[in-house]
Order: structure tokens, then sequence, then C-alpha cells
């Protein structure tokens, strides 16, 4: 990994010809690293703590709406040193493959997303990227304040 995001209380790793997108609203917080390809990795700090698997649940019934063909496997990873609700999913998108891998866990001031997937022709070459990515992630909340602050500056 040739570049490091560090902000926000926010640390992780990504490819040097990788494009970082951030956005942010009163509700939550992303950054989104976009491979050359149809490849991505997306972080969300949601600040209303929803539950985790609450999270993914929706997620998942957002995939549901879009794709007819989807498979959804339960997994077990963690964030960092957190346990996670979390699974991993294939879909068939314009006869195309994809795959995406969700993951959520709670903090003391938000919930983590991490969402990152590709289509099945690169997913050889950038899953061993986005799961480095993954496994970079470390966050403080101690640091995160100056994020929460913008939208609520009563603390």
């Amino acid at each position: 990994m040739d570049r490091v995001f560090e902000g926000h209380g926010i640390r992780f790793e990504y490819p040097e010809d990788w494009i970082l997108h951030e956005q942010s609203s009163p509700e939550e917080f992303t950054l989104t690293v976009h491979s050359p390809d149809t490849s991505f990795w997306s972080l969300t700090l949601i600040f209303d703590r929803p539950d985790p698997r609450r999270v993914i649940d929706a997620i998942l019934e957002t995939f549901r709406e879009e794709y007819t063909e989807i498979d959804v496997y339960p997994s077990d990873v963690r964030l960092g040193d957190q346990p996670t609700e979390s699974c991993e999913l294939d879909f068939v998108c314009h006869d195309l493959i994809g795959s995406a891998f969700l993951r959520a866990a709670v903090a003391p001031d938000f919930t983590l997303l991490v969402l990152y997937q590709g289509a099945d022709l690169e997913l050889d070459d950038t899953q061993p990227l986005l799961e480095k990515i993954n496994n970079s992630l470390t966050w403080d909340a101690d640091d995160l304040p100056d994020v929460l602050d913008v939208f609520n500056p009563e603390g």
C-alpha cells in the first residue's frame, strides 16, 4: 500500500492509483477509495449508533431491491479487534457477477459500516487489495470530535 489516509480519528492504507472521496452529513461521514476499475472500499461512520445488525439488514434490503439474483453468505470477520455483524454476497449485474463484503461494528460514538465490492473479472486482482485496506483500518474515538462537532457544536 502506497498511500495513507489519516484524519478524523481514522487511519487506513490504500493503493497509490486509487482515488479517495470524502462525504459528510449531519448523520454520517463516509470515506471511499475507488480502484481504476469498478472495485471500491467504503467506510461510513453513522453517528446515531444504530445496531450493526440493523445496518447490515438495511444494506441487504437495498441490494435485494436492486438485483434479482443475489446469494448471501454469513461471515464472522472482525474489524480491528471488534466483533462485527457481517456477510458476503454475490449478485448478478449485466451478466457479470459482483461480490460485496459487508461489516458493521459499534463504537462508543458511532456505528462503523465497511462495504467493499468488485466485479468477478477483477476480484482476483483487487480482493487482496480490498482486504489489505480493510485490515489496515484503525480508529480512535477520542480523535473524532472534529467530525462530530461540525454537526453538533453543543457537544
